[in-house]
């Protein structure tokens, strides 16, 4: 009689880490796509393959991969990265018994061109106070 429950607590807590670690899979891969599109030169194919790279190495299927904007240039401000996966499609339980819907994480950073903007007001022979350092902004 204690055997079923004791396997049931087992199975339970090695599913309960496999979501764990599907959440920080997602949250890391959405990262790392997210960082990989605010640097100079970054492109919506660059972002997108990263998240896919990311996510096939955690051997997470069936995720969709947002990013905005559309495209990234000189003039991109933010780049927001949003990666929705279900737990179920990648549980070893089937779907029935997970409660657990989609998981969504979502990224948002400033691009670093953002980074090297003169403040408002500045004349064009202004320096960054004596030095190169980009501003905080």
């Amino acid at each position: 009689m204690v055997t079923p429950l004791f396997f049931m607590i087992v199975l339970g807590s090695v599913e309960i880490a496999r979501f764990m670690y599907f959440r920080q899979a997602i949250d890391q891969a959405t990262y790392e796509a997210c960082r990989m599109g605010v640097i100079t030169g970054a492109r919506i194919n660059t972002v997108r393959n990263t998240a896919n790279d990311m996510l096939a190495a955690y051997g997470i299927t069936d995720a969709a991969v947002s990013i905005t904007p559309s495209s990234i240039d000189e003039d991109t401000e933010t780049v927001t990265v949003t990666i929705t996966a279900n737990f179920a499609a990648n549980s070893w339980v089937t779907p029935e018994y997970l409660p657990i819907g989609n998981t969504i994480s979502t990224v948002t950073l400033d691009h670093e061109n953002q980074a090297y903007l003169v403040p408002a007001g500045a004349a064009d022979n202004d320096t960054l106070n004596n030095n190169d350092e980009p501003l905080d902004v």
